[in-house]
């Protein structure tokens, strides 16, 4: 059985994470817990309130750093990981809004120009996501790139719903009576099979099987199986079989829109699910192929062991998870040689490919009290 590290033993792994991120870049990481909102020092052991740093006590430490506002474990991945830390924010000062700067307040050096570490307001700079779990089953600690599962991306409940209301509303032909039990029947039908589901998902945590389908949680896009892919040729191998994957899963929802709802006349069927396949070349199907060919050509200038995964585990929340980058560390390295040279190998190329890609990186500001303990 594989050996889960203690809370003592995480925040170590953290500190140890953040002193390499601080060999690689000459600045610190911060520690945000997203259901919180609270940034922590995770050299100084401290967290921050209003304007200042609090120290904190290892008790503390595990309430802030892993769980949410009502004492919750926050893991994201309910049965893959045994626990889940995120974010650790790395952000760059030479990537920054000139719009929120004074020329006062930029050094140059031989990277170009960037923020002073002293300025006195708030700075907007360039921000990438790492996440780190540890795997239930063997135990490994994953480094990874923040995970794309937006809502708005594969959700049913936003796109599909978007499209599918004005083609029942059209079945009706303006009867308005109709159209309002036709769109009260979705909804109820929607909420069935999301309670439906929440009850399968709470004995797939404690270790069954997942057999039950959350349409409106984004089954539709959600891969088949797990891959982890490195090259071109896999990236192929996983489009045949999703692609595929895809068309069959898409069928069996507008039978499970006929049986629960309502049967669409056949032309306005073939229109929704025309709609639907676009939306899933656009996510995840290009995000993979986006993501995989950074990887490729970022390999190209040094090899790292880092992959992509591509699968359909559903979250806490009851949404499916798809994409992230990711690297592995076995526990019993942390601490040795080999730990900092992996971390040192990958954790650069996962912040190059994540400065690249749109979806993995964001523009975000920082108070002085932050930015200072970033720098300091």
């Amino acid at each position: 059985m594989a050996r889960i590290l203690s809370v003592p033993e995480r925040i170590r792994l953290f500190k140890d994470l953040n002193r390499i991120h601080k060999e690689i870049y000459s600045w610190k990481m911060i520690y945000e817990n997203a259901q919180r909102g609270e940034f922590i020092n995770i050299e100084g052991d401290a967290r921050a309130v209003t304007n200042n740093w609090v120290p904190m006590d290892i008790n503390e430490a595990k309430d802030y750093y892993f769980h949410d506002m009502d004492g919750r474990d926050i893991t994201l991945l309910r049965n893959l990981f045994a626990w889940q830390a995120y974010y650790f924010n790395h952000v760059n000062p030479y990537k920054f809004s000139k719009y929120s700067t004074r020329k006062k307040d930029l050094i140059s050096d031989s990277l170009g120009k960037r923020i002073r570490p002293d300025a006195g307001y708030q700075v907007r700079c360039l921000e990438s996501l790492i996440e780190v779990q540890q795997r239930k089953d063997d135990g490994k600690i994953w480094i990874s790139s923040s995970w794309q599962y937006r809502p708005e991306c594969y959700g049913s409940a936003s796109y599909i719903t978007e499209e599918l209301l004005p083609a029942m509303t059209k079945t009706t032909e303006g009867d308005e009576r109709l159209a309002n039990i036709i769109k009260e029947k979705y909804w109820q039908a929607n909420d069935l099979n999301r309670d439906e589901f929440k009850r399968e998902l709470d004995r797939y945590i404690r270790g069954g099987e997942l057999r039950y389908r959350h349409w409106n949680g984004g089954y539709v896009f959600a891969a088949s199986r797990t891959w982890r892919i490195k090259n071109l040729k896999q990236l192929n191998e996983a489009l045949k079989v999703e692609d595929r994957h895809f068309q069959i899963v898409l069928e069996q929802y507008m039978r499970w829109l006929e049986s629960k709802v309502i049967k669409l006349p056949e032309k306005d069927e073939i229109v929704l699910k025309k709609n639907i396949t676009e939306e899933y070349s656009s996510f995840p199907r290009s995000q993979a192929m986006e993501l995989c060919n950074h990887l490729v050509n970022e390999d190209k200038v040094n090899h790292s062991n880092v992959y992509l995964w591509w699968g359909g585990e559903p979250n806490s929340d009851a949404y499916y998870a798809l994409l992230t980058l990711y690297f592995e560390v076995n526990p019993e390295d942390i601490g040795t040689s080999r730990f900092d040279e992996r971390v040192l190998r990958n954790l650069r190329t996962l912040i190059n490919i994540s400065e690249k890609d749109v979806l993995l990186h964001s523009y975000e500001e920082y108070e002085p009290t932050v930015w200072r303990a970033i720098f300091s």
